[in-house]
C-alpha cells in the first residue's frame, strides 16, 4: 500500500513491489516512465485522483525497459529521494554479474585473511619485517618525526601531536657509554602485534610487554619492555597529554649522564598513545621500605639490605640512599628544573651494581627561565598531594624550595620506616598549611632533627639550599664527623677569643647534659687522667679528650681499643652513642663564628644564615 502524504514525487510513484510487472500509466501517458518489478502480486498505485485503486497486470513494452534502464528492488519501500540507493539493472546480465560477485566474494575473504597471516608472521623477524615494510612503503603516506625537544621537521607546534595514518614516530636518546650518539635521532616505525606466543607489541626499537608495573595518573601506566635488547621500563602516556610526556623528555635530555636522575633511552608514539623508555630499576623507595616494614607485602622482588641497625638509627645504605636523592635535586636545580612532585613513589632504587636511589616522573618538573629563580603564580602541575610545601598548596609562587620542603618529609619518611612528619595522610594538607609537624620520633637523631626542622619551614626563603643539605652532618661520614670535632678542638685550643668559647660553653646542657665524665667508661676516664686534668663540665675538654684519643689510637692499650671500636667508625660510635648532640651543637656554633675561615669553609658548603 502506498503512503498518501509521500508516494508521489514528480511522476515516479514510492511502491511497494509484492505485485506482477505492470505498467503504470501515469498522468502523462508517458511510456518513458516505466518500472520493471521483480515480484508476482498485484500492486495498488495511485493516479491523479486522490483514491487509490487496483490495477491489474499489464504487459509492459519491451521499449519501456530499455529506455527507462532500471527496475525497482523488490524488497524496499522508499520514497523516490532515497529510490537511487536501492536501484538495480532491469538487463538479466547484470543481475548475472550480481550473481557471479557473491560466488567470489568467499575465496576473495580467504585470500585476505591468508595475507593478514603472512604479513603478521613476517614481522616476527627483523629481515622480513624491512622487506615488508619496503614492500608497503609505496602505500603508505610519510610521516615526519617528532623532535623531543618541542619542534618537527617541518611542522608547526600546535600540528605536531596530531595522529599520522596508524604508524607510530620512534625517537632514540644516545645512552650514556656511547660517546659518539648525538643524543636524539628520528626514526618512523610501523607498530604491530607480535605473533602468538610472544609478548606485547613491538614499535621500531621498542618491545612493550603486557606486564604492568606501574600505574600514574592521567591514564599513565607503565610496563616492562625492552629497547634494542635493553631492558626498560615504558611509561606509557595518552596522547592527550603529549605535553606531559615532551617535557618530561625534555628534562631528562637536559639531566641525562646523572648517575642520580633515571635514564632516558628513546621515545615513541603510535595514534593513541606516547611511549617513554626509561631505565628499569628495581622498585621504587616506598616499595623498599614497605617491603621491610611489612612482612606481607610481596609486590617486588625481596631486596636484601639494611635499612636500620638494631638501635634505630638509619644504616649506612639508608643514609647512601637518601644522599643519592639530594644529590638528584643539587643536580636539577643547578640546572634550573624543579621537580614539583618528590616524593617516595618517583624515587626508584637502581637495578645494577650497588644499590642506589634515581628520581623520576618529571611530568610536571619545570624549567626555569635564565636569570628568574620562581616561576609564575599560575604555574600548572601541582604534586602529589600531602607531598607539596605551603606555597605549592596555596598555588604562590613556585622556587626551587618547595622541592626541598618535599625533601624534608621523604628524609622523615625514610628514617621512620614510612610515617609522615604531617600524620596521617587524610590530615597532611591541612597541617601543611598551618605549620604543623610533629618531630618527635626522630628526636634520637639531632642531625635528622635539625636538618628536617630547616627543610620543613613554612617560608621558602627561610629554607636552605639543596647545596646545603648535601653537605649537612646528617650525611657526613665517620671519618668527616671525627675530622671536624678535632678541628674544632685546635681552633679553640688556644684562641682568647671570649664571643666563641662562650657560645660553645653554653651548649653543655644540651650537649652531655652537665658532666660529661658520668657518660664515659671508668677505664677510659682512668686512662686519660694519667696525662692530663680535664674538666669534666667543658665543652672544650670534652673535644680536647676526643681529639686526643683519636689522635693517639694506635698507642692505646689493647682493652682500650676493644672498647671504644675500630677507628673512625667504632671511635665515632662510641662517643656519638654517649653524646648524641654534641656535634650538631658545635655545628651551629662553628657555623655562626667560623663558617668563612679557610679551615672551616669546607663544612658549611651551601650555607647562607
Amino acid at each position: 500500500m502506498l503512503e498518501q502524504s509521500s508516494c508521489l514525487q514528480e511522476n515516479i510513484p514510492c511502491i511497494r513491489t509484492d505485485g506482477v510487472p505492470i505498467k503504470l500509466t501515469l498522468p502523462d501517458s508517458s511510456t518513458a516512465n516505466a518500472l520493471v518489478l521483480q515480484d508476482v502480486n498485484k500492486v495498488t498505485t495511485r493516479d491523479g485522483a486522490d483514491a487509490l485503486r487496483q490495477l491489474q497486470t499489464l504487459v509492459i513494452p519491451q521499449q519501456t525497459a530499455s529506455k527507462s534502464g532500471v527496475a525497482l528492488n523488490g524488497t524496499q519501500n522508499q520514497t523516490v529521494d532515497g529510490a537511487l540507493v536501492h536501484l538495480v539493472p532491469a538487463d538479466p546480465q547484470a543481475n548475472r554479474f550480481t550473481n557471479n560477485a557473491y560466488g567470489l566474494l568467499f575465496p576473495v575473504l580467504t585470500l585476505l585473511v591468508v595475507l593478514a597471516w603472512l604479513v603478521r608472521l613476517a614481522y616476527s623477524s627483523k629481515s622480513c619485517k624491512q622487506f615488508m615494510s619496503v614492500l608497503m612503503k609505496p602505500f603508505v603516506r610519510e610521516q615526519k618525526s617528532i623532535d623531543l625537544r618541542g619542534k618537527s621537521e617541518g611542522t608547526s607546534k600546535r600540528r605536531k601531536t596530531r595522529k599520522k595514518d596508524g604508524r607510530a614516530n620512534s625517537t632514540e636518546i644516545g645512552s650514556a657509554s656511547d660517546k659518539e650518539s648525538s643524543g636524539t635521532g628520528g626514526s618512523n616505525e610501523m607498530l604491530y602485534a607480535l605473533p602468538d606466543g610472544l609478548d606485547g607489541c613491538q614499535i621500531g626499537k621498542l618491545r612493550v610487554h603486557k606486564k604492568e608495573i606501574g600505574k600514574g595518573s592521567n591514564g599513565t601506566v607503565v610496563f616492562e619492555g625492552s629497547y634494542d635488547g635493553r631492558e626498560v621500563a615504558v611509561k606509557r602516556l595518552l596522547r592527550s597529554h603529549t605535553d606531559i610526556a615532551q617535557k618530561e623528555i625534555q628534562n631528562l635530555i637536559a639531566s641525562d649522564r646523572d648517575p642520580n636522575i633515571v635514564r632516558l633511552y628513546g621515545c615513541d608514539q603510535d595514534d593513541n598513545f606516547v611511549y617513554i623508555s626509561l631505565e628499569r630499576c628495581r622498585c621504587s623507595l616506598a616499595d623498599l621500605i614497605q617491603q621491610h616494614t611489612d612482612p606481607s607485602f610481596s609486590d617486588v622482588e625481596k631486596i636484601d639490605v639494611e635499612l636500620w641497625t638494631q638501635d634505630g638509627l638509619p644504616s649506612p645504605q639508608l643514609l647512601k640512599l637518601m644522599r643519592d636523592v639530594v644529590a638528584g635535586i643539587v643536580h636539577l636545580h643547578s640546572l634550573g628544573i624543579i621537580h614539583r612532585d618528590l616524593k617516595p613513589q618517583n624515587v626508584l632504587i637502581s637495578k645494577e651494581g650497588s644499590l642506589g636511589a634515581k628520581l623520576s616522573d618529571m611530568g610536571i618538573s619545570k624549567r626555569l627561565q635564565e636569570d628568574m629563580s620562581s616561576l609564575s603564580h599560575h604555574g600548572t602541575g601541582y604534586g602529589s598531594s600531602g607531598w607539596q610545601a605551603p606555597e605549592q598548596l596555596r598555588r604562590a609562587s613556585q622556587t626551587r624550595a618547595m622541592d626541598l620542603f618535599s625533601l624534608g618529609c621523604l628524609i622523615f619518611y625514610c628514617i621512620t620506616k614510612g610515617k609522615h612528619p604531617f600524620g596521617e595522610y587524610y590530615e597532611r594538607d591541612i597541617n601543611i598549611i598551618n605549620g604543623h609537624f610533629d618531630l618527635f620520633v626522630v628526636d634520637h637523631i639531632p642531625e635528622a632533627v635539625h636538618l628536617i626542622s630547616l627543610l620543613l619551614q613554612p617560608k621558602p626563603d627561610e629554607r636552605p639550599t639543596a647545596v646545603y643539605a648535601i653537605n649537612h652532618p646528617l650525611f657526613w661520614s665517620p671519618e668527616l664527623r671525627l675530622l671536624f670535632l678535632r678541628d674544632t678542638s685546635d681552633r679553640i685550643e688556644k684562641t682568647t677569643e671570649t664571643d666563641l668559647l662562650n657560645a660553645l660553653e653554653s651548649i653543655g646542657h644540651q650537649a652531655f647534659g652537665g658532666k660529661w665524665r658520668e657518660k664515659l667508661d671508668d677505664g677510659l676516664v682512668a686512662d686519660v687522667g694519667r696525662y692530663r686534668k680535664y674538666n669534666f663540665e667543658s665543652t672544650r675538654d670534652l673535644l680536647r679528650l676526643i681529639r686526643n684519643k683519636s689522635g693517639h689510637y694506635r698507642e692505646l692499650p689493647a682493652d682500650l681499643k676493644e672498647l671504644l671500636g675500630s677507628l673512625p667508625e667504632g671511635f665515632d660510635r662510641y662517643f656519638s652513642s654517649r653524646f648524641p648532640k654534641l656535634l650538631i651543637e658545635v655545628y651551629k656554633v662553628m657555623s655562626v663564628y667560623c663558617k668563612d675561615e679557610e679551615d672551616f669553609r669546607k663544612y658549611f658548603i651551601g650555607i647562607s644564615v
